[in-house]
């Protein structure tokens, strides 16, 4: 009574582990979505360049308001106080207006006097765009989009990452099962091989080759769970996932290989080229070093500038033009070095062009190589049918041991494995190289549901 209530409770804790859901890849592939310190990372840049552009937006609008004071002073015998208040707007147009306002008391007479005073000045034949102001908003803007760009790019570089490094552990957990079975098999030979030695059939040597068999298949599989167990704690720790045994296979679609040959007919351009996060980031250092470059070369002619004031104790009103020139300063060394700038920009602009074509070059060839590989993949599928009837056969008639069938079994799920990882091979060469030219892609257009 006893064991078949143990046996009853035995079978329901089975059921109860079995009953637990096993997750598809894309659920965790979610997971590192939403726990990926990259990721994070990149939201938080997204937040920083926001909040940056906000600042030097606000700095731009808002007044600098001082304000000034001398509680007690002494001009011509008399006893004065005084205090100053001063608005300031600088503008990205290169517009500056101030306004200051000054009451001084006498404390000998008890008389009370105020200044209003307001000066603005608009710089002309001038470059708006080149003023200080508007080159730091020019580059907070940029480094928004870059930022805002460069999340998508880290989550689907995340998913090929994530999902890459699953396919291959999916194969390695075959593998480590197929290991198994060589094991188990090794261990039936060994025993098998005893067995002769006993009756005389097989000598000392047999049963050393067997030992030493059995030995290496344990290494074998050793090596194996430890390679397995280290890469699956290095692909969940990096992604911040949950630790999980198992999850479901994923079925390639046998649409894989059209998707893949239309991919490898399409010619790389310079447009492919320049959407690469690198590209636009070197790209983006162009333009910068131009507009710095133009702005140093304005800046080396005369300024000239239009400024209108109010004074309400003296003139009132007044309208004037001024031109400012530095001439102690050597703009020529300003426009070397800007010049000098702008030339590197370029050259390392060219520079990462040609390697992301070279990049994009070695994808292409990696993908021709894995769908090339499957071609040959079917004619040994062919191969592995013929022999799998003929060994039947065999076994039918007598003429194959049982260790031997076992083992063809073996060596035929090992191919099934083989053809798996090529088919994961085919489906990340593909999307890899579908990302480096900028295009959109979904696990749905190559994994059935």
């Amino acid at each position: 009574m006893k064991r078949l209530a143990f046996a009853l409770a035995l079978a329901i804790f089975h059921v109860g582990v079995q009953a637990e859901p096993v997750p598809p890849i894309s659920e965790i592939i979610q997971q590192a979505l939403q726990k990926a310190p990259a990721l994070l990372q990149a939201y938080q840049d997204v937040t920083a360049a926001e909040r940056a552009l906000r600042l030097v937006r606000q700095s731009l609008w808002m007044p600098q308001l001082t304000v000034s004071a001398i509680p007690l002073g002494f001009s011509n015998a008399r006893m004065l106080g005084s205090a100053t208040l001063s608005v300031g707007l600088s503008l990205p147009t290169g517009t500056a207006l101030r306004l200051s306002y000054t009451g001084s008391f006498s404390y000998t007479d008890g008389r009370m006097r105020s200044t209003l005073s307001g000066e603005l000045t608009q710089p002309l034949l001038f470059d708006l765009s080149l003023t200080e102001e508007a080159i730091d908003l020019y580059r907070r803007t940029t480094a928004l989009d870059e930022a805002k760009q460069t999340l998508p790019e880290t989550q689907r570089q995340i998913t090929l990452d994530v999902l890459s490094g699953l396919l291959d552990l999916t194969v390695a957990q075959e593998s480590i099962a197929i290991a198994q079975a060589r094991v188990a098999l090794s261990q039936k030979r060994l025993e098998a091989v005893r067995t002769n030695v006993q009756s005389g059939q097989a000598g000392q040597t047999d049963l050393l080759a067997a030992q030493i068999e059995l030995r290496q298949r344990e290494l074998e599989l050793a090596k194996l769970q430890r390679d397995f167990a280290l890469n699956q704690e290095k692909l969940f720790a990096t992604y911040g996932l949950n630790k999980v045994l198992t999850w479901q296979a994923p079925t390639v679609k046998e649409e894989i290989q059209s998707l893949a040959e239309v991919l490898l007919h399409l010619e790389i351009t310079q447009e492919v080229i320049a959407k690469d996060a690198r590209v636009r980031r070197a790209a983006q250092h162009v333009a910068e070093a131009e507009r710095i470059l133009r702005k140093v070369q304005q800046e080396a002619l005369p300024q000239v500038g239009l400024t209108l004031t109010y004074d309400d104790q003296d003139a009132g009103w007044g309208v004037g033009l001024s031109v400012r020139h530095s001439f102690l300063t050597d703009q020529s060394l300003k426009l070397e070095e800007a010049k000098r700038t702008l030339a590197t920009a370029q050259h390392t602009l060219a520079s990462v062009k040609a390697t992301v074509r070279l990049e994009l070059l070695a994808q292409r060839n990696a993908l021709h190589e894995a769908y090339s590989q499957l071609d040959v993949l079917k004619l040994k599928s062919e191969l592995i049918a013929l022999q799998h009837q003929m060994k039947q056969q065999q076994r039918e008639r007598g003429l194959l041991s049982p260790t031997d069938w076992e083992a063809f079994l073996i060596e035929q799920r090992e191919f099934e494995n083989e053809h798996r990882a090529a088919l994961y091979k085919l489906v990340i060469a593909y999307l890899r190289y579908k990302n480096s030219w900028g295009l959109s892609f979904s696990l749905k257009e190559v994994f059935d549901e």
